[in-house]
């Protein structure tokens, strides 16, 4: 079997046990802290956005450091000490007693770095160019899998155990997922050890490739700032992924509270779960499949369309107060979704040299996890006074603007992109 798509089995185990374990304790993040004293709805929705947002605002500091040690040593290291580092600090959320100490590890989790993040760049750097689209939807699946698991066994266990237990269990999924990468994964770059000094890593670097037949090759030292002034659609593509956080995130920490105004009166926590679940299956549904359609007409038309048609289907979750009617549009929205982040990591794939791939990821990483620390505040503090259902229209109307910027883009971007791999 090919190295690459070896890796692909075993990173698809990884980033499911990753998303199943964190996917377990961030739908019932509003109501573990009303666990922890604060019992206003509106001080619960305001803490559980800053909760949530801490940890995406400290990612996007760390991310580009991340990323350029992910360009020296390789994906690999990067995900197995976000793996293991990762296990420890969320196992310890379950011991607190305050959400101001909930925070403040929340934010240390932030420094980890991400999982899925360096899974994306190693399979994007490894995979063959005409199979990224496919591979990268085909990636995201054990990624929306475990989103769509993670919140029903979350939702069992803070019923049947307590919502503190859910966190030793990510502990446990994190723990297995930087197993898998340390033990299965192996990359095709050659990369210095991590123990090395930095010139003497180069040194080795540069021996292993002579010895594999690029005699005298070189790090290519090309800046992040040079390929974006080559390619300035590159910041659209990092606005583009900034814009879908800020969408997603505006909504996914008071869906909980959303669910619970509907004057559910059993099985709350069960209900909220199977909602973010049927988000999630549609996304695990869609994304193989657009992968491949976007392999094949191009990945900024199944963007374009994706942002286009979730857009109109936010409108009317506004108005639900169905559980199950909101789960139905939940699920149609899941089937955009899974053509929207593959596109993007397929566009940027085909815009930079392999030799930075590591940092751009980390930048656009850096992008989402501002999205997702700019979303939650906002929609934590509109939901508190204007009301949760002023969040959904205000987030369609994002996503109709977000459509007509990548469409008024779309052609720059595509000439660039076919500048690019014509280089190649």
């Amino acid at each position: 079997m090919e190295a690459w798509k070896r890796n692909l089995y075993i990173l698809w185990f990884g980033t499911f046990f990753s998303s199943a374990g964190i996917g377990m304790i961030i739908p019932f993040l509003p109501l573990y802290v009303q666990e922890l004293g604060i019992h206003d709805v509106q001080k619960a929705a305001l803490w559980a956005a800053m909760i949530f947002g801490i940890n995406h605002l400290m990612i996007a500091l760390v991310s580009p450091f991340w990323g350029k040690f992910s360009d020296k040593y390789g994906q690999k290291v990067t995900m197995v000490r976000a793996g293991l580092g990762s296990a420890i600090i969320i196992a310890a959320m379950g011991l607190v007693h305050t959400p101001l100490q909930l925070l403040l590890l929340r934010g240390l989790f932030g420094t980890m770095g991400g999982f899925s993040v360096g899974a994306v760049a190693l399979m994007a750097i490894e995979t063959p160019k005409e199979q990224v689209g496919k591979v990268l939807g085909t990636l995201q699946t054990g990624q929306v899998t475990g989103q769509l698991l993670g919140p029903l066994l979350g939702g069992i266990l803070a019923e049947w155990l307590g919502m503190r237990n859910s966190f030793f269990f990510t502990g446990i999924c994190l723990f297995i997922a930087g197993l898998l990468v340390l033990f299965g994964v192996h990359e095709k770059k050659k990369y210095p050890k991590f123990r090395f000094q930095w010139r003497r890593g180069q040194a080795a670097a540069e021996a292993a490739a002579g010895q594999s037949g690029a005699a005298g090759a070189k790090f290519e030292k090309v800046q992040l700032k040079d390929v974006v002034k080559q390619a300035p659609v590159i910041l659209t593509l990092f606005v583009s992924t900034f814009l879908i956080s800020v969408s997603f995130q505006s909504i996914s920490p008071i869906i909980t509270l959303y669910v619970k105004s509907m004057h559910i009166e059993n099985h709350v926590e069960i209900m909220a779960g199977l909602i973010f679940a049927s988000s999630a299956l549609g996304t695990m549904i869609s994304a193989p499949i657009l992968g491949r359609i976007g392999d094949r007409y191009g990945y900024l038309n199944v963007l374009l369309c994706c942002l286009l048609l979730i857009s109109i289907l936010y409108i009317p979750q506004a108005r639900i107060t169905d559980p199950w009617v909101l789960m139905g549009a939940r699920f149609l929205s899941g089937l955009c979704v899974g053509g929207l982040i593959p596109s993007i990591s397929s566009l940027l794939r085909s815009l930079t040299p392999k030799s930075i791939q590591g940092s751009v990821f980390s930048y656009n990483a850096s992008a989402s996890s501002l999205g997702n620390v700019s979303g939650s505040l906002f929609g934590g503090i509109v939901a508190s006074h204007m009301g949760i259902s002023v969040v959904f229209y205000i987030i369609s109307g994002v996503f109709l603007l977000h459509f007509v910027m990548l469409a008024a883009q779309a052609k720059r971007i595509n000439r660039t992109s076919e500048s690019r791999q014509s280089a190649v």
